[in-house]
């Protein structure tokens, strides 16, 4: 994996934890029991004929990038499963209503809401216990678990690898690429723009870091009100110090390191190479920095999980990049099982990666990637430094790395403090032609935490690594301001708003991040906003001309409760006298329900004495299933389109 502040490093692994279920009832848990019995004694069966038969040169579970010349060499892989051990469709169901139930609140809100998912799925199930032990039966040494892929990954030799092809459950088995390079320590940085405490004026002053935030327009959120109170950000990365004192009253909720199994991610001594978390924690300092007059972060009142994924040296020299996707998978889906409202990362692959496999499937890691914007959680990624590297047989040189190429994953590439596109920001496009990067923001001259010090601040900052926390940042506070917006919602309107999106390209992307672009189209969008400061705000009408200026028709207003069970009210102004119908329209576009109010005076039709009513059902008095849903007001041939979520 790649830092993209110019250097490369790589994590290492640690014991997965298993999660336990308890289940009440003595007479259920016997039976269970017994089931588990015969199924263990069927899987050592299976195992049994499946190291004594006879190996064929290679089956077609096997990839064949994957060596079985070698007999004694482990080498690492992943092994897929065809299901989850479930016999019926009930067992399944089962599983996943156990998994409901543990789900905390904020992952339930926010898969419904930024999701619109009102349950789990099968990717959530836990994996088959039986068929995981079958596995280890055969021989290899476990490294990781993912319910998301449905797998485990492991090291196991050529005639371990044959014999766990041949067992049924078995759906694939996929090399994990590695290689080894020498790490070059980089120069300290010397460079403070302020050797001095932060200043303790309460006020939102940026400091050196202001043209970084205003470039994107983000300073507009913050006068707005939206800072990230309330947000959950997850990072990946090399590891967090705190020490500094912009970070000392950042909000952790949890962190942990993946790479030594603990609940530290700064660096301990014994355990670390000196700077280890030098990486992470400059990421966070643009994020989450809080010293008013020299650095304010983006997002600093939001809350934070941190995951610590990537290991930078072994004594200093050499360092070894192996199964390095293993720890990120396993700590993306920690971030959502955590509530993560947002994920950043600054880490990437791209040296065992060739330009075909950028097509948003190949790689685990891109898998994962896109599985997490699906459960409404959006992901931020850096494009990568490699722009300015040229073409050569190995690797990306040029290219964004994976899981940049993540389909609605947000890629994110650099841009000087101009406007103009680094050298060394990573181009696209995506194998299968796809525009990247996405979204550009300041990659050169960022502002952040000297990590040297304890109290001052570096402008020296410079890399696809720092542009990433700034458009996370943005991502963060327009879902604060915009509760009910899904993380498609975002990717899409910050593609649409950034300064190029009439004409992107796989140098610029859509164009610089255009913040308050994106907010007023969501106003546009959703007519409202969250906190701090909920207001209600109406889409410019379409007018009506007349000789001595425009004159409204009317007004459609969001709907409340929203979401809503089983009933709403839509209110709406009227300017002229009209005949008044409500359309209501899933998002496939097909009609659900008329709502005719017939001829109506000039008015106000907000209360619920006049507001227009729905109920919920069909146009055939069917209960409506959850989901959203458009409404339009069709007004003297004009219509108004607003819209609304159901929750059963």
């Amino acid at each position: 994996m790649t830092l993209w502040i110019g250097r490369s490093q790589s994590p290492k692994s640690r014991t997965h934890r298993k999660r336990y279920i308890r289940i009440r009832g003595c007479g259920a848990e016997a039976a269970r029991l017994g089931i588990s019995f015969l199924a263990i004694m069927l899987a050592l069966f299976v195992v049994s004929a499946a190291i004594a038969a006879p190996f064929p040169p290679r089956t077609h579970k096997i990839a064949p990038s994957i060596s079985l010349e070698a007999a004694d060499e482990a080498q690492p892989i992943w092994v897929l499963f065809t299901d989850k051990g479930h016999r019926t469709a009930s067992e399944l169901q089962e599983a996943l209503d156990r998994y409901q139930a543990q789900m905390s609140d904020r992952v339930r809100h926010r898969r419904r809401y930024r999701a619109h998912l009102s349950r789990p799925d099968f990717t959530d199930a836990p994996l088959a216990s039986s068929y995981v032990d079958a596995v280890l039966q055969v021989g290899g040494r476990l490294r990781r678990k993912s319910r998301w892929l449905n797998g485990i990954s492991l090291e196991a030799t050529s005639v371990e690898i044959r014999a766990i092809a041949r067992l049924p459950f078995v759906r694939g088995i996929d090399p994990i690429k590695r290689y080894t390079e020498t790490f070059e320590r980089p120069s300290g940085d010397s460079e403070s723009s302020s050797p001095r405490a932060p200043s303790t004026v309460e006020q939102l002053d940026y400091g050196v870091a202001s043209r970084q935030i205003t470039q994107i327009q983000a300073d507009f959120l913050h006068q707005e009100g939206f800072v990230g109170e309330g947000m959950v950000i997850g990072l990946l990365d090399t590891g967090f110090s705190l020490d500094h004192t912009a970070l000392q009253r950042v909000d952790v909720i949890a962190q942990y390191d993946f790479v030594d199994d603990d609940a530290n991610t700064a660096d301990e001594v014994g355990q670390d190479d000196p700077d280890q978390d030098d990486h992470g924690s400059v990421v966070l300092g643009i994020l989450a920095g809080n010293a008013p007059g020299q650095l304010m972060g983006i997002a600093y009142r939001a809350s934070y999980l941190l995951g610590k994924t990537e290991k930078v040296s072994e004594n200093g020299r050499e360092f070894e990049r192996q199964i390095e996707e293993d720890w990120w998978i396993e700590g993306l889906e920690w971030l959502e099982e955590m509530g993560a409202d947002v994920v950043s990362s600054s880490l990437g692959y791209s040296v065992w990666y060739r330009f075909k496999d950028l097509d948003g499937k190949t790689s685990k890691l891109t898998v994962a990637a896109n599985l997490a914007v699906q459960k409404g959680m959006p992901v931020l990624i850096a494009a990568g430094n490699l722009g300015a590297q040229p073409p050569g047989d190995l690797g990306l040189p040029g290219r964004i790395n994976v899981p940049a190429d993540g389909f609605d994953v947000l890629a994110v590439g650099a841009v000087n403090g101009s406007g103009r596109a680094s050298q060394f920001s990573a181009h696209g496009p995506t194998f299968d032609g796809r525009i990247k990067p996405d979204l550009m923001a300041m990659g050169e001259g960022v502002t952040s935490i000297n990590t040297l010090t304890r109290s001052s601040y570096s402008s020296r900052h410079r890399g696809t690594s720092v542009s990433t926390p700034l458009a996370a940042g943005v991502v963060t506070l327009l879902l604060q301001a915009f509760p009910l917006a899904t993380a498609q919602d975002i990717v899409n309107v910050l593609r649409e708003t950034a300064s190029q999106a009439d004409k992107p390209n796989n140098t610029f992307g859509y164009g610089i991040i255009r913040a308050r672009r994106a907010y007023e189209a969501l106003l546009d969008q959703f007519g409202h906003t969250g906190l701090p400061t909920p207001v209600a705000v109406e889409p410019q009408p379409k007018s009506l001309s007349i000789l001595f200026g425009e004159l409204k028709r009317g007004t459609l207003f969001q709907n409340y409760p929203n979401p809503f069970n089983a009933e709403t009210w839509i209110p709406f102004e009227l300017a002229f006298p009209s005949r008044v119908t409500i359309r209501i329209y899933d998002l496939q576009g097909q009609m659900i329900s008329v709502l005719e109010l017939g001829d109506l005076p000039v008015g106000n039709y907000t209360s619920k004495q006049r507001a227009a009513y729905w109920n919920g059902r069909n146009l055939h008095g069917e209960h409506t299933a959850s989901g959203s849903y458009f409404y339009v007001l069709e007004l003297l041939g004009e219509t108004y389109t607003r819209k609304m979520i159901l929750l059963e």
